[in-house]
């Protein structure tokens, strides 16, 4: 009774538990809402070459702000580093809001994902310290609640102002919501003293060979020549693996020392959470803009179909949350089993079939990532090296987004040289979907071959665990 107790929320931590909550509200509300109104802001600024990029640098931008979290909060304050970020996110939504072109458009998407980078790892950061040790479970299931209301908000938002207004309103409403957020951390975090602990420097040139060996992939569909193109892909394939290379070298890690390696369990645990989210990003990133353009479907609309999944893995995760031990093994093997059919799916749907399939296809990816990413994070932990807890729970995040903006890039390559750049038709969209969904669902494979190693690593551990 007296452990129950321990762990119970009351009346005095409500207002903690709302400023932990809005920062992981705030980034679902302006992922979703941004995803919703991309297709109407390229349409109208004649760039739908340039789609992906706006996912792309999002991703990328919200790994280092991540990153940059601990350093800020340990010299400027947990309030100061708030502010800093919320004023970062603000300009960001203004410059995309009064951007005569898309790349104002892309630089305010940039400036979102950094700030936003910085306020949900701070998010995560407080419960630690606002709450006891018994009550952070709780609190981070709440948070989980959150974000999956705050996904079904995002399109209705941004599809509805889109509609009454443009694109433009959107983006300035994505200005204002960090607003609340600042209110709440205003009221607890100014007279909140500084933590003493000491922060390791970033590991930023890797970082930045990071993101240039991303951004390289992505600019591989401007070079007038495909010669040039095809030395970009590979200049940022190479920048990627010498970073992973420099990483097992250089302190503190980025990544655990046995990645990439296809031995030791946590290394394999890491390559499905980096596999999964490769495999997905065609999704979000064509997803909308296909239905928008082509099906004639509304922006609301549209969003809406586009964060089915987003939607889909919430309900799972919590559905299978108390799943008995003796099922997790079968869950972590059906997820990207799951994310592969859904994948198939879209690839068979998405330019013919009537539209209650291309749901259902969406229902299943979502579904295949919330019945098996719980359990696949809690096995990666379980298994880690000694004093290198902290590395491994920093990579899974950063290989989650690393590898969404990767396939970004990636399928822009790939969509721009099928002609997803032009007006939409049936040959074009079936050519597409074929590509980008079916070479996911190819990845999701690897991904399955992955979770059956994963699984096999473990058990021959287990003994000695």
């Amino acid at each position: 009774m007296h452990d129950t107790d321990a762990g119970r929320l009351g009346r005095r931590h409500l207002a903690p538990l709302v400023l932990v909550n809005l920062g992981v509200g705030m980034h679902a509300m302006i992922w979703y809402m941004a995803s919703t109104v991309m297709p109407s802001v390229v349409q109208d600024l004649g760039s739908a070459d340039s789609i992906s990029w706006a996912t792309t640098v999002y991703l990328v931008t919200t790994i280092l702000g991540a990153v940059a979290m601990a350093g800020a909060k340990a010299r400027f304050g947990a309030w100061w580093a708030m502010v800093g970020a919320s004023v970062i996110v603000a300009l960001g939504s203004l410059a995309a809001a009064l951007a005569p072109s898309i790349l104002l458009v892309l630089v305010g998407r940039a400036l979102q994902g950094l700030g936003e980078g910085v306020l949900v790892a701070l998010s995560y950061a407080l419960v630690r310290e606002l709450f006891t040790n018994a009550q952070v479970p709780r609190v981070f299931g709440i948070q989980a609640a959150t974000w999956g209301i705050t996904i079904f908000l995002g399109p209705l938002v941004g599809g509805w102002l889109t509609e009454v207004s443009s694109w433009r309103a959107a983006f300035i409403a994505t200005a204002l919501l960090p607003v609340p957020m600042l209110a709440m951390g205003a009221r607890i975090l100014r007279a909140h003293p500084r933590s003493d602990a000491r922060v390791l420097p970033a590991p930023w040139w890797r970082l930045i060979m990071l993101t240039l060996g991303v951004l390289a992939i992505g600019a591989a569909d401007r070079p007038p020549q495909p010669a040039l193109g095809a030395l970009l892909v590979l200049a940022g394939v190479a920048l990627i693996a010498l970073v992973l290379h420099l990483d097992k070298r250089r302190v503190p890690h980025l990544f655990p020392t046995s990645f990439p390696q296809w031995r030791h369990p946590v290394s394999l645990g890491l390559w499905i959470l980096l596999l999964m989210p490769l495999a997905q990003a065609p999704v979000y990133v064509y997803g909308p803009y296909i239905l928008q353009m082509y099906r004639a479907l509304s922006p609301t609309l549209a969003g809406y179909f586009g964060a089915t999944h987003a939607m889909a893995w919430s309900i799972t995760a919590i559905l299978v949350a108390r799943l008995p031990a003796r099922w997790q093994p079968a869950s972590i093997l059906s997820g990207p089993t799951l994310l592969a059919l859904g994948l198939g799916g879209l690839a068979a749907t998405t330019a013919h079939q009537p539209l209650p399939l291309v749901l259902a296809s969406l229902v299943v990816v979502g579904v295949g990532f919330g019945v098996c990413n719980m359990f696949v994070n809690q096995r990666i932990m379980a298994s880690v090296q000694k004093g290198q807890e902290d590395t491994t729970a920093g990579a899974i995040p950063t290989l989650q987004g690393l590898g969404g903006a990767i396939s970004a890039a990636l399928a822009g390559l790939a969509g721009n040289a099928i002609g997803l750049d032009g007006p939409l038709n049936a040959d074009i969209v079936h050519r597409a979907s074929l590509a980008l969904y079916g070479g996911g669902a190819l990845l999701a494979l690897l991904a399955v071959a992955m979770a059956w190693r994963f699984l096999q690593a473990l058990d021959t551990r287990a003994p000695t665990a």
